[in-house]
């Protein structure tokens, strides 16, 4: 793992908050890792806690530096980061799996990991991203979350945390190189994976509740959705929300 500095702890209330206080300090460095066998008060996206089970789930966050990534594309970067996921869980054997617009990675119709990207940037730039990662390896049982699984329970076989971190540490780095000149590629890619794509899904619109068909996602990163009267519009993820219900 040449390119990354893997720093391991027993215990932290959040990874990226971890990352965010040493960035403050000047102590980050390009690839930084922090791994935390036990994250206690992780956060997902629009301030959702993320629930982990101590040495059953992988969480941890990168420390990545860029030199020409514009703030515009900055839902590349997610776009990258989720494909990276779902090549890597492929890979050990999970065949349903796809991206739940946003940042979330789906095993069929459950959610079995999130993705949280803090950028700090300058002018029209990303100067660099602390990315929290966060996949439910080997738990065997959910309570009370019902949408919840986890890599065991889908392909019934244990995996050791640190084989899947170091397959996807490879598969991060690559995907970074990409960023810059591949932006529609990686877009196109990542809405064929999207869950329920081309298939009704409830969405929350304020106090206002719908249906309409998902049809892709936008580089601005704006889901395009396909209303009931046939019409075409796109929002982004603080004016809609993709439930889970059928």
């Amino acid at each position: 793992m040449s390119h990354f500095n893997i720093i391991k702890l027993d215990a932290i209330s959040s990874t990226n908050e971890f990352l965010k206080k040493k960035c403050k300090s000047s102590e980050c460095k390009d690839g930084e890792i922090i791994w935390a066998k036990d994250q206690t008060n992780g956060r997902g996206q629009s301030r959702n806690k993320w629930l982990s089970q101590r040495g059953k789930s992988l969480t941890f966050s990168v420390y990545k530096e860029f030199d020409q990534l514009r703030t515009s594309n900055s839902f590349v970067l997610n776009a990258c980061i989720a494909l990276s996921i779902v090549n890597v869980l492929k890979k050990i054997g999970l065949n349903e799996v796809s991206i739940k617009w946003p940042n979330d990675i789906m095993a069929e119709n459950k959610k079995i990991g999130g993705i949280l990207i803090e950028n700090i940037v300058k002018s029209e730039y990303i100067k660099s991203s602390i990315i929290g990662i966060g996949l439910n390896i080997n738990e065997d049982k959910f309570v009370n979350l019902s949408y919840a699984t986890s890599l065991f329970l889908e392909i019934n076989k244990k995996i050791k945390l640190e084989k899947i971190l170091d397959i996807l540490i490879e598969e991060l780095f690559k995907s970074f190189n990409q960023l810059n000149n591949r932006e529609n590629y990686i877009m196109n890619l990542f809405s064929s994976f999207l869950w329920k794509l081309n298939k009704d899904v409830h969405f929350k619109n304020k106090d206002h509740y719908f249906t309409a068909k998902v049809k892709g996602v936008k580089l601005s990163g704006n889901l395009i959705i396909e209303l009931s009267d046939g019409s075409i519009s796109d929002f982004n993820s603080n004016e809609i929300k993709m439930n889970y219900i059928d």
